[in-house]
């Protein structure tokens, strides 16, 4: 996995450890919602990556994909995030700390995966293993920048 992404986990770490907070102006959610929609995001691409049959690799274009890919960034409030990646109930520390372990112990694996291992978004459809790496990083710096905020 990138350096990057893994410098991005240390900040997440760092965020947990400030408790949860809050700022309306920013985002109607707080830090630890954004926390835990970014690791689950992350468990579900690298499970998706693991689980996946390199064979069936269909890439498409996406205009969004390209934009998003190519700029990496995303648009504060345009996109929705599917309902299995939305925090429910309240979110506490030591489920974020279990989270964070869950997603060093599936990023072991991504050395041994084959190019067109992949994930499938649901806008941007087929993301290759480069690809869904890059959109980790860009998907977790967008909640980064949130967080960030948040706690100015």
């Amino acid at each position: 996995m990138s350096s990057k992404l893994n410098k991005q986990l240390s900040e997440l770490v760092s965020f947990i450890k400030k408790g949860d907070q809050f700022n309306p102006k920013v985002s109607n959610k707080g830090t630890y919602w954004h926390l835990d929609h970014s690791l689950q995001v992350l468990h579900a691409i690298l499970k998706a990556l693991t689980n996946s049959n390199p064979e069936d690799y269909q890439p498409k274009f996406s205009l969004p994909k390209l934009m998003i890919m190519t700029t990496g960034f995303i648009p504060r409030g345009k996109g929705r995030a599917p309902k299995q990646t939305i925090p429910a109930g309240k979110i506490s520390e030591e489920e974020l700390f279990s989270a964070l372990e869950k997603i060093k112990e599936a990023k072991k694996n991504l050395n041994d995966l084959s190019k067109n291992n992949h994930f499938r978004h649901p806008l941007f459809g087929c993301l290759n293993l480069n690809d869904a790496i890059k959109f980790m990083r860009i998907h977790t710096q967008h909640h980064l920048k949130i967080m960030r905020d948040i706690v100015k």
